[in-house]
This record gives structure tokens, sequence and C-alpha cells, in this order.
């Protein structure tokens, strides 16, 4: 018998570790995502929902009193915070003028019904594909148009009951729990109509607090990175950058919703002890088919040696994260443009060259190293960094002198975040 290579070894171990994670419960959620299509599912509701916006908007506009044309483009700024040339943008796009004709809001509005019935007809299909219910007949048609009307008026009752908490400041302190709290009801009930009301609503309580938990982060994020978007996305495109931008919102809502849906559905159908403690004492079951009963299942799933594992790579990728946008703030000769998934992707990319070609670079400079007192290692972050920016498009830098610059400010920053955050790090790792 041959002796088996590190290589080999570490294969193994991959192997093992990617069954036990496929085993987790986030594993399986993810494969549930993956057996429904959810990628497909997100373009399909998302294109849907674009189509049953526009005449949504145009009825909203061809119904603005006199003095209120701008109404619908006000709101979309707000919802954005959008200032300055995108503002205006926005305001020149869905603006109705005054005097519009009333046959538009009319053809407008038997447009939004069907494209609105045809929207919640791919929701009922997400629903029920996520929780393995059979295809539904002439009464999930009924159901789905039940589901629009309640799907309207339950937005409408969340956004006036989010307009009356602004009135309180600050603002911010009733808009999250609220948000919550209306996302958690409206994503309950619309998923217990969809379904025929085959699935108890109770079981769908954890589904719901799930998506309105991600729909109120999505809505912080939104006011963070939207902006942005939406003013680079007119600068490369004028008008028609708008909708471009719209649309991505639209899909990053839409995999929100088809994710928070699958968490729910598998929750629901876990036999994991925790979730099976977690129902009974909630009440997360069909009062009459009672409690979940302990089953006897394999030990599967990540251990905790995984877990941490994964904390401690969470843990590097976003201190690296955090000094390479420290680097781009404090030199000028270093840019990344893009938000925080630019930064993301840019540290990942920057972790990479520094796992190939580090080692490499660090082997050939050690004869200087004694020589030049660790000043060649700052040559070769520099490198790194350089190689960084080749590999991607979103960096650039200008010149040796910044890609020096900038290294040693993320060796600093990391070493500062490591040497403030490590003992947090392995707190956990001990303690568990």
């Amino acid at each position: 018998m041959g002796i088996q290579s590190p290589f080999d070894r570490s294969k193994d171990d991959l192997a093992a570790l990617t069954s036990r994670a496929q085993g987790s419960f986030l594993g399986r959620c993810v494969l549930r995502f993956v057996r429904i299509g959810g990628l497909d599912r997100c373009i399909v509701l998302s294109s849907q929902a674009f189509t049953a916006l526009i005449p949504l908007l145009i009825l909203a506009g061809a119904l603005a009193p006199a003095g209120d044309e701008d109404a619908v483009a006000q709101s979309l700024i707000r919802k954005f915070g959008l200032s300055g040339d995108s503002a205006d943008a926005v305001t020149q796009l869905f603006t109705t003028p005054a005097g519009g004709s009333s046959g538009v809001g009319i053809f407008s509005a038997f447009l939004l019904l069907f494209s609105g019935v045809s929207f919640t007809r791919r929701l009922q299909r997400m629903f029920r594909a996520a929780w393995e219910q059979e295809k539904s007949g002439v009464l999930g048609g009924l159901f789905a148009a039940l589901g629009l009307v309640v799907l309207i008026i339950e937005v409408l009752v969340a956004y006036g009951a989010r307009s009356l908490f602004r009135q309180f400041p600050p603002d911010w302190l009733w808009a999250l729990p609220v948000t919550f709290v209306t996302g958690m009801v409206l994503w309950t009930s619309i998923p217990y109509l969809l379904l025929n009301r085959q699935v108890h609503w109770r079981r769908l309580l954890f589904g719901g607090a799930t998506a309105g938990a991600a729909t109120t982060a999505f809505g912080v994020a939104t006011t963070v990175y939207m902006p942005q978007a939406v003013t680079s996305s007119t600068e490369d495109f004028g008008l028609f950058g708008i909708t471009i931008s719209i649309i991505g919102w639209l899909l990053a809502a839409a995999g929100v919703l088809v994710a928070s849906t699958v968490v729910g559905a598998e929750f629901d159908a876990s036999p994991d002890p925790w979730i099976r403690r977690l129902k009974t004492r909630f009440g997360l079951f069909d009062p009459e088919q009672g409690p979940p009963l302990e089953q006897p299942r394999e030990p599967a799933g990540l251990s905790r040696g995984d877990l941490l594992a994964i904390v401690r790579l969470l843990y590097n990728w976003m201190t690296m994260t955090a000094a390479v946008w420290v680097a781009t703030a404090l030199i000028p000769g270093i840019n990344v443009s893009g938000g925080l998934p630019t930064y993301l992707i840019v540290s990942v990319i920057f972790g990479l060259v520094n796992a190939v070609l580090g080692p490499l670079l660090y082997l050939a400079a050690f004869p200087l190293t004694a020589f030049t007192y660790g000043a060649s290692a700052l040559v070769v972050n520099a490198v790194l960094l350089a190689v960084t920016a080749g590999l991607s498009e979103r960096l650039s830098i200008e010149g040796l002198g910044s890609a020096v610059a900038g290294a040693l400010v993320i060796a600093v920053v990391a070493a500062l975040l490591e040497l403030v955050l490590r003992p947090t790090i392995r707190g956990v790792t001990h303690d568990g």
C-alpha cells in the first residue's frame, strides 16, 4: 500500500468537509435552493415584478392630484436616497405631464391587474416548489388573485405605518422594528394564501420572520448602495441607467425573498434537535398534528471545528476588506470603483494572489531581508497589490509609490485589527 501524500489528505479532508456541509442546515438550504431552480426563479420574479411596476407607476402618476405630478418621482428619490443629477433624472423620467389622459390610467389599471396576477402566480409556483406542494389548478388561480389583493392592501398598510412612525424622531429607531413586523406579517400571510391554505400559518412563521429580517436589512443596504449605483448607471447610460438600477434592485429583492422562503421551508422539514426544540417552544407547528417528535438520525452537519474555521475565514476576509478600504481612503493614488461588494471582491482577489504568489516572492526576497531590515517584504506586498490591480478592473493604482504606500497601510491596519480583534476570536475558539 502506497503512502498517502499531503495533497491526497487535503482532498480527503475537503471531501469530508463538503459532505458535512451538505448535511448541515445551511447546506440543506442551499441544496433546496438549487433543487427548485432558485436563480431562475429570482430572474423570473424580478422581471415579472418590473412588468407590474411600470403600469403601477403610470397609473399612480395618472391618478395623482393636480400639483402632485411628481409624486412617483419623489417617492423613488426618497426610497433610494438620491440627490443631484440622479434625482433630476428620476424626476424627468417619472414625472407625469399635467393634464395626462385618463384613458392611459384606465389602460394601466387593466395592465396592472393582468401583470399583478401573473406576478402572484409566479410567487405561488415558487412557494409550492419550495414547500414541495403539488401544482394547483383553478383554485390556485383564485387564491393567486386573492393574494394580489391582500398583497396590495398589506403593502399600503405597511407604507402608511412606516410613514406614521417617521413623524416620531428619531425615525430610524421606529423604522426598523416596524419594517420587520410588517414584513413578517406580509410574508407569512401571502404564502399562506398562495399555498391554498394547505400549510398552517404557524409553520410559515419562521420563514415570514426570516423574510421580515432580510427585507429590513435589504432596505438599509438599499439606502447605502442604491444612490451610488443609480448615479453610476445614470452617468454611463443616461435615463436608461435608472431602469438598469431598478432591475438590479428588483433582482436582489427577489433573491432575498426566494432565499428566505427556502430557509423557512427547510426549517419546517428539518429533523435537527435544535430546530425541533424551537418548534416546540414557540408553537411553530400545525396544532392538529401536534409538536414534532424526536427522530433518531445519524449525526450530520458541520462540526464545532468546521464552524470555527468558517468564523476565522470570515474574520480574515472582513479584516482584509477593511484594510483595503482604509488604504483607498488614505492613499490618493489607489482607487476602488464601487461599493462594499467591490471591496469584498478585491479583498478576495488580493488574498488569492497572496496565497499563490506570496510564498514564491517572499522566498525569492529572503536573502535581501537581512540587508534591507525587512523593507523587501514591503516591496513584495506592493508587487502583490499591483498584481491584484492588474487582475481587477475595479482597482487602480497610480505608480509604484502608491502601491508601496498602499501595501504599508494595509499591513498596518491588518496588524491593528489583529491586535484588537484576535483575542475575541481566540475566546470564541477556546470557550465555544
